[in-house]
């Protein structure tokens, strides 16, 4: 092993495994922790589930919801669907008498029917918000275009006066790009509650221009 830091595409993909994998984790914790006087539960989480596309829906113009109601339909389609086990559950409820290996099955699926009716209602608000991120994507564009050009007006400043050089604040704020979308990840796509993405998307869109900008301009002066 080298020890060399994942960046790029690998650095992505890791984070967004370990976020899907907090998320199904918290998702769990909220349905089965006992929590007194307070309801909780699949239905409750259903609720949540119910409650956030309520909101997405009213937010959302007629094709932006189609965009979201598309891609978590297909998110839970791979998932759930092509797997067999959305079908495993549908025939689990059912009482008609089946072979001795679907009957083990059943019995499997009901012995654990809240943890995946938790996973599979998890999954459609994990996907209900990653159709919203998606829709915020050129919102990120434009900042970053917008912080970019203030960001090269500063660089160019510094190249042609007596601008200080800084490596260090440079890949400092690059490296906060990165973290400031892993941050939104966080933010937005764990909690099982429901979540206005109004205001939860804005601050990350700031700090997010705030590093290109910076960024761009502490880039080397001499190429």
């Amino acid at each position: 092993m080298n020890g060399r830091r994942l960046t790029g595409v690998l650095w992505t993909l890791k984070w967004f495994f370990i976020v899907c994998l907090l998320v199904l984790c918290v998702d769990m914790l909220y349905v089965l922790w006992p929590y007194p006087g307070e309801a909780r539960g699949v239905a409750a989480f259903k609720a949540n589930l119910t409650a956030e596309a309520e909101l997405i829906g009213r937010l959302a113009d007629e094709r932006s919801w189609a965009i979201i109601l598309a891609l978590a339909d297909g998110i839970y389609e791979v998932v759930f669907v092509w797997t067999g086990m959305d079908e495993f559950m549908r025939r689990a409820v059912d009482p008609t008498p089946l072979s001795p290996l679907n009957e083990t099955m059943r019995r499997f699926v009901l012995g654990n029917w809240v943890f995946l009716e938790t996973a599979a209602t998890g999954l459609q608000l994990f996907a209900l918000r990653l159709g919203v991120l998606l829709l915020t994507l050129p919102i990120f564009l434009v900042t970053a275009i917008a912080a970019a050009a203030d960001g090269i007006i500063t660089w160019y400043l510094r190249r042609t006066g007596a601008g200080r050089e800084s490596g260090f604040i440079y890949h400092r704020t690059k490296r906060g790009l990165a973290l400031s979308i892993l941050a939104l990840w966080l933010v937005y796509l764990v909690p099982p509650v429901p979540l206005d993405p109004r205001w939860v998307t804005p601050p990350f869109v700031l700090v997010f221009g705030i590093a290109v900008r910076v960024s761009v301009a502490y880039f080397k002066k001499y190429l």
